[in-house]
């Protein structure tokens, strides 16, 4: 799947899939290379990277506590790609919203390795 990168402000780039933004980081001007090319392998198979994020939510959360309805789907709004630093190999988090849980951002941070993808943290954010 081919991506257009767009400069946002002096040290931030985006994309998008259908309605999902993806950022990325600026790298001397140009977008960074390393997060672009994990966005495109992220894109290829998102619904399955996609699907991975939020069972790994459901281990930890209860979506009728959190939101009132048990099987309330999980919507992913934004991925966020970064370079961690001192952890080794590209990261990125996905950024997911439940219907009626208002103002409440649930994130999943996601580590790249070259045969898989894999959620390592989670947490949400009132906003």
């Amino acid at each position: 799947m081919a991506l257009n990168f767009t400069r946002m402000g002096p040290s931030t780039w985006v994309a998008r899939i259908d309605h999902i933004t993806l950022y990325l980081g600026d790298e001397n001007g140009e977008v960074s290379h390393v997060q672009a090319g994990l966005a495109i392998k992220v894109a290829a198979s998102l619904p399955a990277v996609r699907d991975a994020a939020s069972a790994y939510l459901d281990l930890f959360v209860d979506r009728t506590k959190a939101c009132g309805l048990a099987d309330e789907p999980w919507w992913l709004d934004e991925i966020e790609f970064r370079d961690p630093a001192g952890e080794g190999g590209a990261a990125y988090a996905f950024h997911f919203t439940l219907d009626g849980d208002d103002g409440g951002l649930w994130a999943v941070e996601m580590r790249a390795f070259e045969d898989e993808h894999r959620p390592f943290r989670f947490e949400r954010r009132q906003g």
